[in-house]
């Protein structure tokens, strides 16, 4: 009997060294293994002799996942990034998630979905994740983003277990592979930043940043070229203590029935991806009307939009509205209440624009009009989030109130569900990137289509000497 409790107590202390073992090690293992794997660079069709020859400047397309304008616009003050001029605001897609907002900026394919999961409706399945091959698998991956990005080895979600594993290997791998470049355009993605805003909150992601500052000087004195660089990032991130929002309950509670695929009338599908404040519902059209008013009241949803005939809804506690669009001018109409607080932009835009075609106004009237709001061009964003931002876009966008999230039921696992930041939503806190050059000026606010048409010239502007200016 005491052999057998002592066995069992050496058992017990093997398994929690071993856990010891792999929390501490494996982690920075696994990444060096894919750190020098260039993700989306092919093997074939390069001009080698173009490709190793050294130019005597370099443009470095520096796309960083999840950081705040406030942050930057902080570290800026601080006198952090020195030689840069100062941040602006860059304004994210909606949802304000990182494969549809990376892909427009960097002139990628359109994505599948929102997230890695989506629902096909052609299959009727949920498509677009494998977890062992995710973990273990070396094959590159395709990225929606750019075909010729550096995607510096990111370990993807496993970083969100482990961020902290994998700072120094990827700064120091970031490091190595620009000195070693010998092309004039070298664009490059830092995932780790979201996962650390994710888990360890705003205070960490400022100082990793500070750490981005360094490597910039450091690189920038190491190069023995001239260095421009262009740094950006696809959206923001809240840093609220998020509660789960459990939209799955009062859909069944409604007579839904959660399911994998859409079989019978009353189905409807919820992918789970991270834990994010934005949720994309796919069912069939005729259900959009009903779930987004089982929805509206339930706590922490701010609004459902969906499409009906020809317009959009937009359907929450505060209110009820439609979203009309002819030809590249929009007109909002609230219905009830004011779901995405315009009633007042509206009447200063009648004013200044005379308009006579009922309350139809350019898309870039809107935009001047909003950027600073507290949904920051909401009509467009939620117009293209439900229409062409991704391939298979959803029935319904739920957008989630600060402070809120949506995501697997695990998190309501108090030693998983503490998170200390998360994005998606249209508020302004969740969607205001950031845009910054040491070459030229930004403006104020920008739109993602401004980065794109950055990388487009960027590098031949340069080399030819001449200036860029981000037009919005």
């Amino acid at each position: 009997m005491k052999s057998r409790s002592r066995n069992v107590i050496i058992l017990i202390i093997s398994l929690f060294c071993l856990g010891i073992l792999i929390i501490n090690f494996m982690p920075t293992l696994w990444f060096q293994r894919h750190l020098s794997k260039n993700w989306n660079i092919p093997d074939t069709g390069l001009n080698l002799e173009e490709f190793t020859r050294r130019p005597n400047r370099l443009c470095l397309i520096f796309a960083v996942d999840g950081v705040p304008f406030d942050i930057m616009k902080e570290l800026y003050d601080e006198g952090y990034f020195k030689g840069f001029y100062k941040p602006g605001r860059l304004v994210s897609t909606f949802p304000s998630l990182t494969r549809p907002a990376f892909s427009k900026m960097l002139i990628g394919g359109k994505p599948f979905g929102y997230e890695r999961l989506y629902f096909d409706r052609a299959a009727n399945q949920i498509n677009g994740f494998n977890l062992v091959k995710k973990l273990f698998s070396t094959e590159k991956e395709h990225q929606d983003y750019h075909p010729q990005l550096h995607f510096l080895g990111f370990p993807g979600y496993i970083a969100y277990v482990f961020p902290d594993k994998f700072t120094s290997a990827a700064i120091d791998g970031f490091k190595n592979k620009i000195l070693n470049f010998k092309g004039n355009e070298f664009i490059a993605y830092m995932g780790l930043s979201d996962a650390i805003a994710h888990i360890r909150g705003r205070q960490a992601q400022k100082e990793f940043m500070k750490q981005i500052s360094t490597l910039m000087d450091i690189t920038r004195n190491e190069l023995g070229i001239l260095l421009d660089v262009i740094m950006f990032s696809d959206h923001a991130n809240n840093y609220a203590d998020n509660r789960r929002v459990n939209l799955v309950a009062a859909l069944e509670n409604g007579g839904f029935r959660d399911a994998s695929q859409l079989n019978k009338p009353t189905d409807f599908v919820l992918p789970r991806n991270g834990f994010v404040s934005v949720a994309a519902l796919y069912t069939h059209e005729n259900n959009a009307g009903n779930i987004a008013t089982i929805l509206s009241p339930v706590e922490g949803v701010d609004f459902c939009a969906f499409i009906e005939n020809q317009s959009v809804i937009v359907q929450g506690s505060a209110g009820y509205a439609r979203i009309s669009r002819r030809d590249n001018h929009y007109r909002y109409k609230a219905i009830w209440g004011d779901p995405l607080l315009l009633a007042k932009i509206v009447g200063r835009l009648q004013i200044e624009k005379s308009a006579n075609d009922g309350d139809y106004f350019h898309a870039d009237d809107w935009w001047h009009a909003t950027k600073d709001h507290m949904y920051p061009a909401p009509l467009h964003r939620i117009w293209e989030g439900l229409h062409d931002l991704v391939q298979h876009p959803a029935t319904l966008l739920i957008s989630l109130k600060d402070g809120y999230a949506f995501g697997p039921a695990i998190f309501n696992q108090a030693i998983v569900g503490q998170r200390a930041g998360t994005h998606g939503a249209l508020l302004d806190s969740h969607s205001n990137g950031f845009l910054m050059s040491d070459f030229m000026p930004v403006m104020a606010y920008n739109r993602p289509q401004t980065v794109a048409n950055l990388l487009a010239g960027a590098a031949e502007a340069k080399l030819k000497g001449r200036k860029l200016w981000p037009f919005n």
